[in-house]
């Protein structure tokens, strides 16, 4: 089941020197690994396999294959390659699955190590973590090394984010995943919520046309008279630079709020026309 959930192997993400982990060969377990397996012993993972096994739980049973691409687009806006979404296999039953991120969800919504996690409106299933660390002088896990961590799925009726926070070493009064990470997965939320434009619930919704029309902005005739360049963009008025027939004097930045002579003044020859940018 492990081997099933990605552990011990590459992802096959497209990235060079991606660690497969440790995972040893069943013939190698002792009587004591599947215990010490359970609490996250005897096992070595990294935070793309995590993300990876995650999967399973927000697609109902399937493990995805993770991409660091999601498309290729020309300048011309064609898609040359889409990488889209690459089942690999069926690790666990849709049933489950869904049992497994309910579990999930109730460690955040009804007080477990997820409830500092809770974003209110969105339903949020998370997994807190805290992993003792081996120490290289002696071979066995350290008593001041830890690994925090919290997993975060969301939103659970329709899982579309997953987010993974580990700080390695905590070295303030608590080491525990539920404590130290899991708000910073919160602050997360603030963001990506609002900026991915997750459902909230109790909030009103507006939905507009994917894409904006912006019109061209282009300088008004000027022939017998003065226009009015009120309102036009410095990067429009460069065009009156080339001109001949009159003086064009340009000051500041911005968009025009004066000008001199005023709008309806008969155009002369050689005249000088002032424009004041705010």
């Amino acid at each position: 089941m492990l081997r099933l959930f990605g552990f011990g192997q590459e992802t096959g993400i497209e990235m060079n020197g991606e660690e497969r982990g440790l995972l040893a060969p069943v013939d190698n377990w002792s009587s004591r690994t599947h215990p010490t397996i359970a609490i996250g012993q005897e096992i070595g993972v990294t935070a793309l396999q995590i993300i990876s096994a995650a999967t399973v739980f927000a697609n109902r049973g399937i493990l995805l294959k993770p991409n660091i691409i999601d498309k290729i687009v020309s300048p011309t806006g064609r898609v040359i390659r889409d990488y889209g979404r690459t089942p690999v296999r069926e690790v666990v039953s849709a049933g489950v699955a869904q049992s497994i991120l309910g579990a999930m969800e109730e460690a955040v919504a009804n007080g477990g190590t997820g409830r500092r996690v809770r974003y209110e409106g969105v339903r949020v299933a998370a997994k807190t973590g805290t992993a003792e660390e081996v120490d290289p002088a002696t071979g066995t896990y350290s008593e001041e090394h830890f690994l925090a961590s919290t997993l975060a799925i969301l939103p659970v009726d329709n899982p579309s984010v997953i987010i993974y926070i580990a700080i390695d070493f905590p070295r303030g009064e608590s080491t525990y995943g539920g404590v130290i990470a899991a708000p910073v997965v919160r602050e997360y939320l603030d963001f990506l919520v609002p900026y991915l434009g997750i459902p909230v619930d109790g909030d009103s919704r507006v939905t507009q046309p994917s894409q904006i029309v912006v019109n061209p902005i282009s300088l008004p005739p000027m022939t017998t008279i003065v226009p009015d360049f009120t309102g036009l963009p410095k990067r429009a008025l460069l065009p009156l630079l080339e001109r001949d027939d009159v003086n064009v004097r340009i000051n500041g930045y911005g968009w025009v709020r004066r000008q001199s002579p005023p709008a309806g003044t008969p155009l002369a020859q050689g005249m000088t026309i002032t424009l004041d940018l705010e």
